[in-house]
This record gives C-alpha cells, sequence and structure tokens, in this order.
C-alpha cells in the first residue's frame, strides 16, 4: 500500500509530475532535489508518531509495511555503508554479509521492486492498463510478433521456416535505465531499515511512475527512453528528436460510424511481405482512450456520457467497448487510441543502492542513486493512433422514439 504524503510533500509530488512534462533539465533537477526532501522529513515524521503508538497495525496502515529478511538484511547493509567514512567503498561491496561483491547481491530484493510496482499501477491508471511486468534479471525478452498462430501441413520447406522464424524478436530490457537520487540526514539513517525502505520505496515509486508513464506516451526510442505510443516505430530516426511523432487524425465525433472508422485502423497488424494480418477475435479487448485530465471532462467525458431513462448519467458509452484514462504527459486537443495488450513495458534488474558522483556526501546527509533497467515499445505500428481532438462535438448520442413525429421546426 503506497504511503499518504501530507503537505508539502503531496504538492512536491505534483511539480515533480509537471517537470516531466518541460524539457528543461534543471528544472528537473530542482523538482526531485525538493521532492525527496520533503518526502523524507514527512516519512520520519509519520515513522514516528508510528511507532510512538507501540503497535504493529498503526505502521501497517500508515504504509510501512514488514519487511522480509532478506529486503532487512539488504536495507541494514545500505545504512551500514552510508553510515561508514567511505560510503562509496561501503556501497560498492554490498552484499550477503561475505563481501561478495557480485552485482546481483548489490541488487535490491525482486520482492522490493514488485512491491514498488505494484504502487506504480495503484496510483496510475495507464500503467496499471498496460501493465508493468518485472522480468527480473532477464536481459533480452523475446516475444511472438505474430497475432496468429502459425502453423503449416505438409513438408517443413526453408521459407516456411524463415517465415516461423521472423515472427519472433527480442527486445532489450537493459537498453534504457531510470535513475533517480535521494538524501537523508544522519540521523533520518537512525531510523532503521523499515523506514529506509519505506523512504527509498516511495522515492522510487513516484520517480519511476513519471519516468515510465513519459516513456509510454512520448519517449523518443533513442537515448535510453522507451518508444512512446505517439511515435511512428517505422520511420527514420533522427538523433537528436529519434522515432518520428505520427501525425493526429482530427477527431469531431465518436458516433458509431466516426469511431468505428479510427478503431479499423487497429484492426490488422503491420504489413508483412506487403500484406497486413487481420487481428484475432478478442484482439481489440484492450482498447483504450488516453488523453490529459482536462480533455477528459471537457471533451471526451462530455461526448461519452448520457441520461438513461432512470435520470442518472452513464459514463465512458463508446460504440465499441473502450477504457478511458488519463495522462498528465499528453498535450490539450491531443489524445491515443490504442490496444493495451499490445505494449510491452519491462522492467529488468536494478544496480542497487550506489554512491552518487553527481552530489558530493555533505557533512550530515548521505546522497544516494539507485538505477533501475527497463524499456517499453509497442509491437506493431498499429497498436496506436493520435488523435486531434481540436474540434469533437461534446456529443454524439441521440435518442430516437418510434412512432414520434418531428415539427416543421425539428426537421
Amino acid at each position: 500500500m503506497p504511503i499518504n504524503l501530507n503537505g508539502k510533500a503531496s504538492e512536491a509530488a505534483k511539480q515533480l509530475a509537471q517537470a516531466f512534462q518541460g524539457e528543461d533539465p534543471a528544472a528537473l533537477e530542482a523538482a526531485f532535489v525538493s521532492f525527496q526532501k520533503e518526502v523524507a522529513e514527512d516519512l520520519a515524521q509519520q515513522f514516528r508518531e508510528a511507532m510512538e503508538s507501540h503497535d504493529e497495525q498503526v505502521l501497517i496502515q500508515r504504509g510501512f509495511p514488514q519487511l522480509t529478511k532478506q529486503e532487512t538484511r539488504y536495507f541494514e547493509n545500505v545504512i551500514a555503508a552510508l553510515k561508514s567514512p567511505n560510503p562509496k567503498q561501503a556501497l560498492a561491496t554490498i552484499g550477503d554479509g561475505t563481501g561478495a561483491t557480485d552485482v546481483k547481491d548489490r541488487m535490491m530484493p525482486e520482492t522490493f521492486i514488485d512491491e514498488v510496482l505494484k504502487d506504480i499501477e495503484t496510483a496510475h491508471p495507464l500503467l496499471a492498463k498496460i501493465g508493468v511486468r518485472n522480468v527480473g534479471y532477464v536481459t533480452t525478452w523475446l516475444r511472438n510478433k505474430h497475432t496468429r498462430q502459425l502453423a503449416v501441413w505438409g513438408a517443413v520447406e526453408s521459407t516456411i521456416t524463415k517465415e516461423i522464424t521472423s515472427a519472433f524478436e527480442t527486445v532489450s530490457v537493459n537498453q534504457g535505465k531510470l535513475s533517480c537520487f535521494c538524501a537523508v540526514s544522519q540521523d533520518m539513517l537512525n531510523l532503521g531499515p523499515r523506514w529506509m525502505g519505506a523512504y527509498t520505496r516511495t522515492v522510487l515509486t513516484e520517480a519511476m511512475a513519471c519516468g515510465l508513464e513519459y516513456g509510454v506516451v512520448k519517449g523518443k526510442g533513442i537515448g535510453g527512453e522507451p518508444t512512446g505510443l505517439n511515435r511512428n516505430i517505422l520511420g527514420a530516426i533522427d538523433p537528436t528528436n529519434g522515432k518520428p511523432a505520427k501525425t493526429a487524425v482530427a477527431v469531431t465525433s465518436f458516433d458509431p460510424a466516426s469511431y468505428g472508422a479510427l478503431v479499423a485502423q487497429l484492426a490488422k497488424t503491420d504489413p508483412i511481405n506487403g500484406v497486413g494480418t487481420e487481428r484475432v477475435k478478442g484482439s481489440l479487448d484492450g482498447l483504450t482512450l488516453v488523453c490529459n485530465p482536462i480533455d477528459y471532462l471537457t471533451k471526451v467525458m462530455p461526448a461519452t456520457t448520457v441520461l438513461n431513462a432512470n435520470g442518472a448519467y452513464v459514463n465512458n458509452l463508446f460504440p465499441i467497448p473502450t477504457d478511458a484514462v488519463q495522462s498528465e504527459f499528453l498535450d490539450a486537443n491531443e489524445a491515443i487510441l490504442f490496444l493495451a495488450g499490445e505494449y510491452d513495458l519491462l522492467v529488468g534488474g536494478n544496480r542497487g543502492i550506489e554512491y552518487s558522483d553527481e552530489y558530493q556526501f555533505l557533512e550530515d546527509n548521505r546522497v544516494f542513486k539507485v538505477v533501475q533497467y527497463a524499456n517499453g515499445e509497442p509491437r506493431w505500428n498499429t497498436t496506436a493512433i493520435v488523435l486531434d481532438l481540436s474540434n469533437l462535438d461534446p456529443a454524439y448520442l441521440n435518442v430516437k422514439v418510434a412512432g414520434t413525429v418531428k415539427t416543421k421546426e425539428q426537421a
């Protein structure tokens, strides 16, 4: 269960999300420094208050769950390393207590990362819809690009074997990495591994969520960024801007004919040997429309809401079943219609808690970083289309009663 942030920490989290949308690295860094500082102070206060109650349930309800034995040992080692005279060397040799320096021994436990991913999906509906897959220590992911089972009758010829082989491709999980910085004072380290775990989990959750959601929506596909749903994965890659952005389709109505035409653009996979393959029955079940919160309230919600016969409003009525989710990373009048099951968002191994070369260790503080490997990309270019909602009609449903006669003025 994510910890509820109070006051300044909650506001700092909102400012961090806004900073991720900009192009100013300095503003993003400042927002993150402010965020982790406010989170550290907020969580320290909440933890001390919960400990004063001497009630285990209060700690759990506040979001400070018991750590596993492996997690406890890991954060005990981290605290000891951060308190040491040479934290850089101590963090580099964190292991299982035997001095092992194998990289896997320095990784945060997979159970801890699983809880981070659960928190991410709880707070971010778009990522929950797609699903964040923890692939552990796997560095490459093999996936089937074909939507139908490949099978043939008769002799297996080389051309058929080649076609079957071409149906699979690998995705590098280590291609991209998310880094976040954390700072704690010496007295906060004295709060112990349980507080340290909660603090790291909270900061890592928010940082990863912002990074992953931005990547899913608008990632450039270069420089370690995932490939966003708004990108043309078949286009030429620009060394600065990455894969080209898709041209938005202007939408004026969500009536059945108009909406059906939009969904039809997702009905086939990309052409293979010049021919696209129709998606199998049920493959459109994950149809999702994502837009920013303001556009949802002023455009999408009015266009998909009706008053039923019982006098109650019914929301999110699309001609074809569609889930509407919101993301702050989309611009005004911009939306994406996509198939949630055809975006692979993979989180792999991590490098654990490391010494921060970017920040100096201060007299009463310890600054460290966490590096998490991840990658994401659509399986097909037809996994998503970008929509322009500038001229979307706020209502499309018309109720007609059999036997009624329109007046001259109504006709």
